[in-house]
């Protein structure tokens, strides 16, 4: 074929893969779960092109600041449960760990923290999940440079997905030509 060159290669293969899985893997979930099937889709993409850096020295510091994030969460979660659990059979809450008092919150004031509560340690999971798995994957390089962002784009848009998700200001000002692609666009 003339005129075609390792780049275009590449750019080709990076982005017929990143098109086949985004439309193989990408089902309703929430908007967490769809980033994360992108960020897979991304990392697959960033191997192909052997897209790698080195583990940061600071991860492993991270990774212990986000499980140490992740176990008072959960600690407060059955704090509040065993609060719960007392409001429901009207007993008084006792003091909390500063020794004070503690305020009486009506039932479901209590369930609203905790599904608040919840929904963090949830995300705060994927995201350890999603460090530990791109810790030693460069996702920019094949971002930036390999994908055709009419995927990417058009993927957000059938998936309602906000594109700021996945692409920085800066990327978006680059590829502001992309950002008018029809939501069925395939690669």
């Amino acid at each position: 074929m003339p005129g075609l060159t390792a780049k275009v290669f590449r750019t080709y293969n990076a982005s017929i893969t990143l098109d086949a899985i985004l439309h193989e893997e990408t089902e309703d979930g929430t908007l967490l779960e769809k980033i994360a099937v992108y960020q897979r889709a991304n990392k697959e993409v960033a191997i192909i092109c052997n897209h790698q850096r080195a583990v940061s020295k600071s991860h492993d510091t991270q990774m212990t600041k986000l499980n140490e994030k992740i176990d008072e969460l959960k600690a407060q979660i059955n704090e509040l449960n065993k609060d719960l659990g007392k409001v429901k059979r009207g007993k008084p809450l006792g003091n909390g760990a500063d020794g004070k008092p503690k305020r009486a919150l009506a039932p479901e004031a209590i369930e609203k923290k905790i599904s608040q509560i919840e929904t963090k340690v949830e995300k705060m999971e994927m995201d350890k999940k999603t460090k530990e798995d791109l810790k030693t994957v460069a996702l920019g390089t094949s971002k930036i440079n390999y994908l055709d962002p009419r995927i990417t784009v058009a993927w957000c848009k059938t998936h309602e997905v906000p594109i700021e998700k996945i692409f920085s200001k800066t990327i978006l000002a680059k590829f502001g030509w992309a950002m008018d692609v029809e939501p069925d666009f395939r690669f």
